[in-house]
C-alpha cells in the first residue's frame, strides 16, 4: 500500500472507532474536534503509557497486536483502581505505511469492543522507530477506587492467575515467526492480556490495595507494603506459575494479574467470587507489623537480587 498523509490516515483508520459507545459513556463530544467532551458524577481515573519499539514490544510483532497489547496494557491500570473502563486516546508514530495503519486500527477495534469504549482521539507523526502512546481512563462509584498505600497489618495477601505466562509468550514470538504461535495460550496472554476488571470491581468496596503485575511480582507487591509500612510473609510455593524451576516467574512483568489486600473475614467471599468468575484467586501470605518482607519457597527464605523486576533506570 502507498503512503499518505496524517490526517486522510486518521479519517479513514481512527475516527470512528468505538463511536457506537459515545452516548453511552455519557460523551457530548468525541473524536475529530480539538478535544472530546464528557460528563460524569463519578471519580475519573486516569493513566497513560509509553509502548516503544524494541523495549515493550519485538520487532517482528505483527501491527494488530502491537495495539491490542499497549491498550490493554493501559487498562490493566484501570483495572487495578477497581474502576471501570470510560475511553482512550492513541498517539502512534510510525513510518506512515498504509496497510501498517490499517492493521493497526484492528488492534484498536478489537480491544474498543472487548472493553466497550470509544477512541475519543489521539495523534499520529511520522517517525522511522514505532512507538504508541496510550491514554486510558476509567470511573469509579464515589469512595470505591482502590489504590496501592492503604493496607492493612494483619491482612491476607491475593494473586489472581498465574505468572509466567507473557514471558514464556514473549520467548516464542522472539524466536517463531510462525503465524501460528498466535494461538497458543501463553502467545495470547503477552499479546492480548486478560484483564481483571470483574475481580477488581467486586473487591473495590472492601479491599485496602490493589496493583497489577506490570513490572514483576516481587516488584510490584513490594509497591504495595513499602508505601502502606508493612512487612509481610508470601509463601511463593502456592503461587501458580508456569516454570517451578526458575524463580524467573517471580520477577518477569506483563502478566498483568492482579495482587490485592484484604481483611481475613472476606476470605470465604474471595474465594466465592473466585468459583463464580472462574478466574483462580489464591492466598499468597499475610501483612505484618514489622518492614520486613520474607519470601518463603520450600521452607526456606528466598533473597531476591536488586533487579526485582522491571525498571528503565536499572541494568
Amino acid at each position: 500500500m502507498s503512503q499518505v498523509d496524517e490526517f486522510f490516515l486518521i479519517e479513514k483508520y481512527f475516527k470512528n472507532i468505538g463511536s457506537k459507545f459515545l452516548s453511552k459513556k455519557n460523551f457530548i463530544l468525541g473524536s475529530g474536534d480539538d478535544s472530546a467532551v464528557f460528563k460524569s458524577t463519578n471519580n475519573l481515573c486516569y493513566s497513560v503509557d509509553q509502548n516503544y519499539e524494541g523495549i515493550h514490544f519485538p520487532k517482528s510483532l505483527p501491527p494488530e497486536f502491537i495495539a491490542t497489547r499497549s491498550v490493554l496494557r493501559s487498562f490493566s491500570d484501570i483495572s487495578a483502581m477497581g474502576a471501570r473502563p470510560l475511553w482512550f486516546s492513541v498517539a502512534l508514530a510510525c513510518d506512515f505505511d498504509e496497510k501498517f495503519i490499517n492493521d493497526f486500527s484492528k488492534g484498536l477495534k478489537k480491544v474498543s469492543n472487548l472493553l466497550r469504549i470509544p477512541l475519543i482521539g489521539g495523534d499520529l507523526i511520522k517517525t522511522s522507530q514505532k512507538s504508541v502512546t496510550v491514554s486510558a481512563s476509567g470511573e469509579t462509584n464515589k469512595n470505591n477506587h482502590l489504590s496501592r498505600s492503604d493496607a492493612k497489618h494483619n491482612q491476607n495477601i491475593y494473586l489472581t492467575g498465574e505468572l509466567g505466562l507473557a514471558r514464556k509468550g514473549l520467548e516464542e514470538i522472539k524466536k517463531n515467526f510462525n503465524k501460528n504461535i498466535y494461538r497458543k495460550k501463553n502467545v495470547k496472554r503477552f499479546i492480548f492480556p486478560k484483564l481483571r476488571f470483574e475481580i477488581s470491581n467486586s473487591i473495590s468496596r472492601f479491599a485496602s490495595s490493589c496493583i497489577d503485575v506490570s513490572d514483576g511480582f516481587i516488584a510490584d507487591l513490594e509497591k504495595i507494603l513499602i508505601p502502606s509500612y508493612q512487612g509481610a510473609v508470601i509463601n511463593l510455593d502456592k503461587i501458580p506459575r508456569v516454570d517451578k524451576s526458575s524463580l524467573e516467574d517471580f520477577t518477569f512483568g506483563d502478566d498483568l494479574e492482579l495482587i490485592f489486600t484484604v481483611d481475613k473475614k472476606y476470605h470465604k467471599k474471595i474465594m466465592k467470587l473466585s468459583d463464580n468468575s472462574g478466574i483462580n484467586i489464591t492466598l499468597i501470605g499475610q501483612t505484618k507489623k514489622n518492614s520486613e518482607i520474607k519470601y518463603i519457597l520450600n521452607n526456606d527464605e528466598v533473597l531476591f537480587p536488586r533487579k526485582k523486576g522491571w525498571n528503565h533506570g536499572k541494568k
